[in-house]
């Protein structure tokens, strides 16, 4: 048995994933591989220093929140690491959002301060001055030019700050960062979180169980604003003085082969969709050096067998499939360095424990299906400003998802799909409800279904089953039409993928669209 983990009383995150490297000689390793810049622990750290600094000068103190809307660049490392070290709580926000999703933000999550790229500002701009609690507005433009009236210019102002702080003594169980959960009504929940969930579980997941190591370069697909890219492409490696590769613009599928051949990347995190895409090119791959990498940790999205045998056979590099959560932080469920089971989600994370249970709440005999309920300590504190659903989630240490498996007699987890209609494509949460809202803007939509399908590759798509309004003809035109407003009106990747027109959705008799009958549907989909 290993050794309990123990995390200390006083903690303060900043500490222990940064200054601890430079305290160990690391402070001239590279620590962030970004485009051709390179940083190292040292500077690092006096960068989240001068952050510190900055946020205090401002006039923010312990607890207060600070939202990043920032791209994977260094300066959300500074920016995350120095608002830890203040004291103050991260809130990382989705950067593909629209002005409405942030103007919901600044109600409900209330930050003091937001430190924004300038890439992002123009979708926060529209909202921020008319929010209850307007925020200090810190932009962080990379091509140095003037920043918007009223905001201030991130290099301008950390240039005059010192680049030393003083670390806020905080305690382990102290508030760290926000994590957004996506809700059954497309509006973000926020999971408390403390800093001792961070720790805990990057001790107990990346280094004792996937054995991260010092000589270890990740990059990943996701990006940091995500709890899994968060922890998996700069907190975990961090923690053992690790590089992260970072890259702030979306990526074409074929261009992560050379990514990892330029920087000699060990590990890819990265999600079942971008598996599918890049083994579509896979003559890219063969012309690539791509011996560095001994892994892929894949979570978000159950991966389909053929994927992961298809990956396999054509590269010899690893996958680790796993599965976690906001709630509790990160992964809890996984396969691992030898012991991978095809098509399984492999075996629970040693300090965990878990229950199967039906709908009644009583344990599922061995190797029937039932829905997880996951205990250990990386759970969160409960969603902001949300009573009613943090009492039906969080049960102490423990926490009752929609996620249903069985576990077979060797203690392997299998996906068997989930007890609520949200869906999850591409790895992110999507909700029926504000995707069939969105649709009935739409002059020719009367009635919208939305529910998830199965490609080719086996995995979740997103399709919508619409009832026109009088005076409309189906049509390809009309149904890009119908895919053109979705994708103007909600962030791209909640829009569906395709739209199935029906005379007439199946009801329930008081009115109720019928899920199940439209998934029948979807069924025969590919």
């Amino acid at each position: 048995m290993p050794a309990p983990i123990v995390v200390p009383d006083r903690l303060n995150m900043a500490e222990w994933f940064l200054d601890a490297r430079v305290a160990e000689g690391l402070g001239d390793k590279t620590a962030i591989y970004c485009g051709d810049v390179q940083v190292t622990y040292r500077e690092l750290v006096a960068a989240s220093c001068r952050v510190t600094n900055l946020l205090r000068s401002l006039g923010l103190r312990i607890e207060d929140r600070v939202q990043l809307l920032l791209l994977d660049t260094p300066e959300f490392a500074a920016a995350y690491f120095g608002v830890l070290r203040a004291g103050c709580v991260a809130v990382p926000t989705n950067t593909w959002l629209l002005p409405a999703d942030y103007a919901y933000y600044l109600e409900y999550a209330r930050p003091r301060a937001v430190i924004v790229d300038a890439e992002v500002y123009p979708q926060l701009e529209p909202v921020w001055r008319d929010a209850p609690y307007p925020p200090i507005v810190i932009v962080v433009d990379r091509g140095g030019a003037p920043v918007p009236k009223d905001t201030l210019d991130w290099h301008a102002e950390l240039a005059r700050q010192p680049d030393t702080a003083r670390t806020e003594p905080t305690y382990r169980d102290d508030f760290a960062t926000w994590l957004s959960s996506s809700g059954s009504t497309g509006k973000p929940k926020c999971v408390v979180h403390m800093h001792h969930d961070f720790v805990w579980n990057t001790i107990a997941y990346a280094q004792r169980t996937l054995g991260i190591k010092r000589d270890d370069i990740t990059i990943s697909a996701p990006k940091l604003f995500f709890g899994y890219a968060l922890a998996s492409n700069m907190l975990f490696p961090f923690s053992v003085g690790g590089s992260c590769v970072l890259v702030p613009e979306r990526v074409a599928p074929e261009r992560w082969y050379g990514l990892v051949e330029r920087y000699r990347a060990t590990q890819f995190v990265t999600v079942p969709t971008t598996i599918a895409k890049m083994l579509d090119h896979l003559d890219e791959a063969g012309r690539r050096d791509l011996s560095s990498l001994h892994s892929l940790v894949s979570a978000g999205e159950a991966l389909p067998s053929r994927l992961y045998r298809l990956w396999k056979q054509s590269t010899g590099v690893e996958i680790y499939d796993g599965i976690g959560s906001a709630e509790m932080f990160h992964v809890y469920i996984t396969n691992r360095p030898g012991d991978v089971k095809d098509g399984s989600l492999g075996k629970i994370v040693e300090g965990y424990t878990y229950r199967l249970i039906d709908d009644d709440g009583r344990d599922v005999p061995p190797g029937e299906i039932g829905t997880l309920v996951i205990t250990g300590p990386s759970a969160g504190q409960g969603y902001w400003r949300m009573r009613d659903q943090s009492r039906a989630t969080f049960w102490g240490d423990s926490v009752k998802g929609a996620d249903k498996f069985h576990v077979d007699a060797d203690g392997y987890f299998w996906f068997c799909g989930r007890g609520d209609d949200m869906l999850k494509c591409s790895g992110v949460y999507v909700s029926p409800v504000e995707v069939e809202n969105c649709l009935l803007g739409h002059p020719a939509v009367h009635e919208a279904g939305v529910v998830g399908y199965r490609d080719a590759d086996g995995l979740e798509r997103a399709v919508a089953y619409v009832e026109l309004a009088a005076g409309h003809a189906a049509g390809e035109a009309l149904a890009a039409d119908i895919l053109a407003h979705a994708r103007a009106n909600i962030a791209a990747f909640k829009a569906p993928r395709r739209i199935e027109f029906v005379a007439a959705l199946p009801r329930t008799e008081t009115g109720k669209i019928k899920r199940g009958e439209l998934r029948k549907l979807a069924a025969s989909l590919t």
